[in-house]
């Protein structure tokens, strides 16, 4: 049962291959209040299929996994490091959010169950509006081997606090958000 009224998959069902469960509660929506000075800033959060699906990283199983818009294989590093999601988005008002052309987003050194290592994890985040709530959207999250926010390549963007970021989205109209965050239930194979 939904428990807020956005316009997101807010319970993400589990799935079964091969004989394993894989069970995806720890991506179910959920609010998270940001304390500042002079006001607090509650925003609901849900997330998309890319914090646990990516085709032809190396450690996909064979199973397709459908949100409604698109599907697509699972990643078992994104779906490990998934469960470690929601903590991180509870600390983010600790977090420099940058904002590049095409999303917006944050990095810090996560604890990879693959490897064993430390490595920058990427999180990228669209922030909006829906029916009177502040909303934030995991788009996607995984290790950034590459590009902005690799350990290679420094960020070179001006970044931004969630209090910035918050009182911007306040200000912008309702109804502005990305098609990523409008994926719907689809059931499970």
């Amino acid at each position: 049962m939904a428990k807020f009224h956005v316009d997101s998959i807010q319970e993400w069902q589990p799935f079964e291959h091969d004989g394993v469960k894989y069970d995806l509660g720890h991506l179910s929506s959920h609010l998270v209040i940001f304390k500042a000075d002079k006001k607090d800033y509650e925003f609901v959060v849900t997330y998309g299929l890319h914090c646990f699906t990516k085709d032809d990283t190396g450690t996909n199983i064979p199973y397709w996994y459908e949100d409604g818009r698109h599907g697509q294989m699972v990643c078992l590093e994104r779906y490990e490091a998934s469960k470690q999601l929601m903590g991180i988005i509870e600390k983010l008002d600790a977090a420099t959010i940058y904002h590049t052309e095409g999303e917006r987003f944050f990095t810090m050194r996560v604890l990879n169950s693959a490897t064993g290592l430390l490595e920058p994890y990427k999180v990228c985040l669209a922030f909006y509006r829906e029916h009177r709530l502040l909303r934030i959207h995991v788009t996607s999250a995984y290790f950034a081997r590459t590009g902005e926010g690799s350990a290679d390549t420094p960020i070179s963007k001006k970044g931004f606090s969630i209090f910035k970021v918050a009182m911007d989205t306040q200000k912008k109209p309702k109804g502005q958000y990305p098609k990523e965050v409008r994926n719907r239930p689809k059931p499970q194979k």
